[in-house]
């Protein structure tokens, strides 16, 4: 049987002493965790502000279903904001030293940037539970996408060097049907992570049940 360590969830040896990926002590009184239980507790490490969580699928206009929990939301991050506003007062204070129709453009056009980010900003959301990713993207024309987690082919996270230094970048979520991007995501690195993390322990949950199936037929012949 997979052992797995009751800390973190990482796949453990049968002769582990220690967790590689958190350092658990792993000795021979301790019962190391199945899939359905790592995924259990994995998922109860939800930040306190959600705990109104039937709100957050809401918006979605979907029920949540039978033991689904939120493992992590992702919200666009501020940092979009540093640009636009930083432009904006550039152009303002050119306007002022060299009033002209063409510096009041450029100034306008600063705060429609602005204004476009903070819509984006409002718009866009990515939430990782542990049976579905759901998303929602776009600016006047919205896009929702809610995905489970045995339909996802895969995920993928890029950034550049603003990105990095601030702590966003896009995370890539292809389905069978669609490629869907998420810019700009908040811990976009760490919600890669989950993701990857949430679709090998579905995965392994998956094997176990059949697994517990098989044996179970086996036993009763």
């Amino acid at each position: 049987m997979v052992k797995y360590c009751p800390n973190c969830g990482q796949e453990l040896e049968d002769d582990s002493v220690f967790c590689m990926e958190c350092g658990t002590k792993i000795d021979g009184n301790s019962k190391s965790a199945s899939a359905k239980e790592t995924i259990n507790r994995f998922s109860e490490n939800v930040n306190e502000s959600f705990d109104n969580l039937q709100s957050l699928f809401d918006v979605y206009k979907i029920s949540m279903m039978k033991d689904e929990k939120i493992i992590k939301r992702s919200q666009i991050h501020k940092g979009i904001f540093i640009a636009p506003i930083l432009f904006s007062l550039i152009w303002f204070l050119l306007f002022l030293l060299i009033p002209s129709l063409g510096m009041f453009l450029f100034f306008l056009l600063s705060l429609v940037w602005l204004v476009i980010r903070f819509i984006a900003y409002k718009n866009n959301d990515l939430i990782l539970t542990n049976k579905r990713v759901f998303g929602k993207v776009g600016l006047i024309s919205t896009t929702q996408m809610q995905s489970p987690l045995n339909m996802i082919n895969s995920v993928a996270f890029s950034n550049g060097i603003i990105g990095k230094l601030l702590g966003y970048g896009t995370v890539h979520v292809v389905t069978a049907s669609t490629l869907y991007k998420f810019r700009f995501i908040r811990d976009g690195q760490t919600l890669y992570g989950d993701i990857f993390q949430q679709l090998e322990l579905a995965e392994k949950e998956k094997l176990q049940e059949h697994a517990e199936a098989i044996a179970d037929a086996i036993s009763k012949k």
